[in-house]
């Protein structure tokens, strides 16, 4: 149940080649955003459809080419403005999660800055991807080297708005994919800030790309022929019907469930 009230409402939208945009068909649905602390409505959310997935991925897939060819080093250093952005606009992050997920000011500037640590940890990729060579046996010699899959989709959950997501979107982008997140449609907000700072960063368009939405939104993305590989992180059993979705296609897939301590 919630209430409304005279404070701004927030719109929602998709985020895709570059650019906000509304949903593909006219006849979207929409979810309201609640603030837990005093069940105000603070936005509505639109409800993505699979032409919405559809135009999503072609962006992602399009801008791969030219952002693989890019060296690691190159890569990086876009995400290490990304870096700069998020320490300058942390608190306003925090604000924003603050709203939509209800923590505490105090937890919500620790998630930003867990996840800006990870964001930091890709930025020294230009060392740790250089791979290497080894001689296995008498003249035979193995190469191993890191190659980018292409599009890749993440699935987040509502209770780490920026942490969680940035477990997959930094490394991936600095390794040379392309990304499509879909976000909980609880806290939808906090990643809309992110993809403004990815882009003030020099993100090119369509190498990251924002789809709201639902349980369709999901399992278009699992569906899509161009997408290579799946990132979710949510409940034990949604994480296992992900994956059984992603390996009965033969697709790259990390599903974290359960987010226990595995030491007790």
């Amino acid at each position: 149940m919630c209430k409304t009230t005279s404070e701004e409402v927030t719109v929602v939208h998709n985020y895709i080649n570059g650019k906000f945009t509304p949903p593909a068909s006219s006849a979207s649905q929409s979810l309201p955003v609640i603030n837990p602390s005093t069940s105000n409505a603070i936005g509505h959310v639109v409800l993505s459809s699979h032409q919405d997935v559809d135009d999503a991925v072609a962006a992602a897939h399009a801008a791969f080419p030219s952002w693989s060819r890019l060296t690691v080093k190159a890569r990086a250093a876009v995400m290490l403005k990304f870096h700069s952005l998020v320490r300058t606009h942390a608190k306003e992050l925090a604000e924003m999660i603050v709203k939509e997920n209800g923590k505490n000011l105090t937890e919500a500037l620790a998630d930003v800055a867990k996840g800006n640590e990870t964001v930091e940890y890709a930025c020294s990729l230009p060392q740790l991807m250089q791979g290497k060579i080894d001689r296995v046996s008498t003249e035979v010699t193995c190469r191993d080297r890191r190659d980018p899959l292409g599009v890749v989709a993440s699935i987040v959950p509502f209770n780490f708005p920026f942490m969680v997501p940035m477990w997959t979107l930094p490394i991936a982008l600095v390794t040379g994919n392309t990304i499509v997140l879909k976000p909980s449609e609880k806290v939808p907000m906090t990643m809309m800030k992110v993809m403004s700072l990815m882009e003030e960063a020099g993100f090119p368009p369509g190498v990251v790309n924002l789809v709201q939405g639902t349980k369709e939104v999901v399992e278009g993305l699992i569906d899509h022929p161009l997408v290579r590989a799946v990132t979710f992180v949510g409940s034990s059993p949604i994480a296992k019907l992900v994956s059984e979705r992603c390996h009965s296609r033969n697709k790259r897939c990390t599903a974290l469930g359960g987010a226990k301590n595995h030491l007790i």
